[in-house]
């Protein structure tokens, strides 16, 4: 009978479940596959639930950032609500406990820190044996994350471990394995191919923008600003499913020479950035991570504050990336950067240098090694 495991995430931002999608695709490469079901936890609440850890913090971190930093660093008060919540909960929630108990997972694997505490006590009201498994998908702690008796918690980082252990988790319950990514992001790519494909000149420094890191600052006029730069430079665009922003930059392109590619949503993203120089983008979790695996220097713009800030300090001090806190101070250091190849190739190896491109691989053996084959061999891949 097959092992049974649920990855279980929540849509707050898409870096949740990308990181869900990276570990279904590495358990689903591993021999031999356990079944595995790979569920958003706000798919099986009550509408109010889906506004209030969906709509309603994605809207506060948009339209209030300095109110979201503030409850981010002091979350202490929020501590007196969590029984309370979990009465709430037993209610909001009442479609995925049937879930869970129709699938009877012998392992339940998190990517948010909601689903974490919701089945640690759903498991120790209900006398489940389970384990449950917590994969922390920023470069910093934060000690919502911390739920009691969880069986193994994965990590970006040595210092992200550090943390947890000053918050009292045991150093065997933890694994440092770098963020999860999906597999593909780690697979050998012909670069020259990729040019060719998308077509690109070599020679030419190439800048990726992902539309979605600028917030408040209209991403058409930066594309304008950067006509100051005299350097030669090609730059793409990835809009994702703006498609009124989309619409506009194709237009913008007849004008503009050195806007070579605008895409929408894309599923290819591995491939841009492995055709890349440089990444404009916000210090998502998993954006960072993709870029680190495949070795592409950052510039850092509107972070969120609270744990996307606390990304760029990370990157920034290890030397992969550099901030930049307006539109004149990006143009300004694209300017620096696109004309020194070399400190390029230099942030580039120390991307390389600090990745995990096998996060989700080393993952998928911790959780079988460690929780549901005491005694099986680590190599698990083909």
């Amino acid at each position: 009978m097959k092992t049974k495991v649920l990855i279980v995430s929540l849509r707050a931002g898409a870096g949740h479940l990308i990181a869900a999608a990276a570990l279904e695709a590495a358990f689903l490469r591993s021999t031999p596959a356990p079944a595995v079901r790979n569920i958003d936890l706000l798919d099986y609440s009550t509408d109010l639930i889906k506004f209030l850890y969906g709509k309603m913090y994605l809207d506060l971190v948009k339209v209030l950032p300095e109110l979201y930093a503030y409850s981010y660093k002091h979350y202490e008060p929020s501590k007196k609500f969590i029984k309370p919540r979990f009465l709430i909960d037993r209610f909001s929630f009442s479609a995925f406990f049937e879930l869970i108990e129709d699938f009877d997972p012998d392992v339940l694997l998190c990517t948010h820190f909601i689903p974490a505490a919701l089945v640690e006590n759903y498991r120790r009201k209900k006398s489940k044996t389970f384990n449950i498994a917590v994969t922390l998908t920023d470069y910093e702690f934060h000690p919502l994350w911390i739920a009691p008796n969880i069986d193994l918690y994965f990590t970006a980082t040595q210092e992200v471990k550090s943390s947890l252990m000053y918050y009292g988790v045991t150093p065997e319950k933890i694994v440092v394995s770098g963020i999860p990514v999906h597999p593909k992001f780690s697979q050998p790519k012909d670069r020259g191919r990729l040019l060719r494909k998308h077509d690109m000149r070599e020679g030419s420094p190439i800048i990726l923008i992902s539309a979605g890191s600028f917030g408040i600052t209209p991403l058409k006029e930066v594309i304008d600003e950067l006509g100051v730069i005299m350097a030669e430079f090609q730059l793409m665009v990835v809009c994702g499913k703006n498609a009124d922003l989309e619409k506009e930059l194709l237009e913008k392109q007849k004008t503009q020479p050195r806007l070579k590619k605008v895409f929408g949503f894309v599923d290819f993203m591995d491939e841009l950035m492995v055709t890349s120089d440089l990444l404009v983008t916000k210090p998502g979790g998993i954006t960072v991570s993709e870029s680190l695996a495949v070795g592409l220097p950052m510039v850092f713009i509107e972070p969120i504050p609270g744990q996307e800030e606390a990304n760029a300090d990370y990157v920034v001090e290890q030397g992969a990336a550099v901030r930049a806190r307006s539109v004149s101070s990006l143009i300004y250091k694209l300017e620096l950067l696109i004309a020194d190849s070399g400190r390029l190739k230099m942030m580039s190896r120390r991307a390389s240098d600090i990745s995990h491109p096998d996060a989700a691989r080393i993952i998928v053996e911790g959780v079988r090694s460690r929780l549901y084959e005491k005694s099986f061999s680590l190599s698990l891949f083909l």
